[in-house]
């Protein structure tokens, strides 16, 4: 099993800005020396959501430094980005890399974010089909020698190849969806699937959505399994001390995330009280944040081993949480947790025990044999 180090952490203002960039990095050294194989990046604008903004220069930087982690994106915002240039960038990060490099690639939410860049919101989905389209020549083109794309939103003639080309052919890629059409999509290309907060069941129907898409795209047993081994799952992850009170330790930390996040993806800058406590108790409930003792991290997230999910993002850096906690509760997740779950085996069974308890999503004899062909 893999464990990434995941980077979305949280600025109160200018002043801070330079310090927290310098920890995270600092952070991501730590990790890399406590064994996590890869770092994931993502991509919030304006709101202090993200202190780094630009995943892709972060990205460079940390190519670098920790040559040995694979470094991945949840997500570029493609609203915000033209394909050949993306391509471009890409195909660089790939060779700083030497190919341990997955293009995350998302169409985003947020309305300040898309007011900030001028993008329509209501487009987003409409402009990641064309600039997948447009992407997936940008890569050919070294077979092809150039190439001309004409749509609504991107129009262009490459007389030539981009430069560099990657290492890494095809390129790996990596998308978070929720809809059964684009998780057969996802499938279908032969893409890793970013799984989000929500209970077993749920992602296990989302699984099993993108399962079809392969089944349905005729995927080798070579793609399927490339794919599925960069299938990821995120969780915030707090490792507290045996005696201590997680929940009054990260209260503040708790309520500034709620905060930040509530801004981010709804572009509301002040929560009524009513509101925040309903958010706050939503995002308590729902499976973002796994708080608690090394045997409690170890049975929230026994799940997704079982499962058979080969990488777990750990996001650790969240709502302003000091630097000497954050590295404090790494050292016991690397310590307590990551050799337990390491010794977890996969329950052949799982998929369609879970899709019992979702009956409404999707028929639990739907499931076996796809799940059975990526394992």
């Amino acid at each position: 099993m893999d464990f990434s180090y995941y980077l979305n952490p949280q600025t109160p203002g200018p002043e801070t800005d330079g310090k927290l960039i310098d920890e995270v990095l600092g952070q991501v050294d730590l990790a890399e020396k406590y064994g996590f194989s890869q770092v994931w990046l993502t991509e919030h604008h304006f709101t202090g959501y993200n202190v780094y903004s630009d995943p892709l220069i972060m990205a460079a930087a940390i190519s670098q430094r920790n040559p040995s982690m694979t470094i991945g994106f949840a997500v570029n915002v493609v609203p915000f980005l033209h394909p050949v240039r993306f391509a471009t960038q890409i195909n660089l990060l790939d060779q700083l890399t030497k190919g341990k490099l997955i293009a995350g690639i998302g169409p985003g939410n947020g309305p300040i974010e898309f007011g900030g860049f001028g993008v329509d919101l209501q487009k987003r989905h409409e402009m990641m089909t064309e600039f997948v389209n447009v992407l997936e020549q940008a890569w050919n083109s070294e077979q092809t020698g150039g190439f001309e794309y004409s749509g609504e939103y991107y129009q262009g003639n490459v007389s030539g190849r981009i430069i560099p080309s990657s290492i890494q052919k095809p390129m790996r890629v990596a998308v978070a969806s929720a809809t059964p059409e684009r998780l057969e999509w996802i499938g279908s290309k032969g893409w890793s699937l970013l799984l989000g907060p929500q209970h077993p069941e749920i992602l296990a129907a989302r699984m099993s959505h993108y399962f079809e898409g392969m089944e349905k795209a005729g995927l080798t047993p070579e793609q399927r399994a490339r794919a599925w081994a960069n299938t990821s799952v995120l969780r915030q992850v707090y490792v507290s001390e045996d005696d201590e009170d997680w929940r009054e330790t990260l209260s503040d930390v708790i309520d500034t995330y709620v905060r930040k996040s509530a801004l981010a993806n709804t572009g509301i800058d002040d929560l009524p009280k009513d509101q925040f406590e309903t958010r706050k108790q939503g995002y308590l409930d729902g499976g973002w944040l796994h708080g608690g003792s090394a045997d409690e991290i170890f049975e929230r997230l026994r799940p997704f081993a079982e499962m058979g999910i080969n990488n777990i993002m750990c996001w650790m850096n969240f709502g302003h949480m000091p630097d000497e906690r954050i590295r404090a509760g790494m050292k016991r997740f690397a310590e307590q947790v990551i050799p337990r779950l390491n010794e977890v085996k996969v329950k052949p069974d799982i998929l369609p025990e879970l899709l019992k308890l979702n009956p409404e999503r999707l028929h639990a004899s739907q499931a076996p044999s796809r799940y059975q062909q990526v394992r």
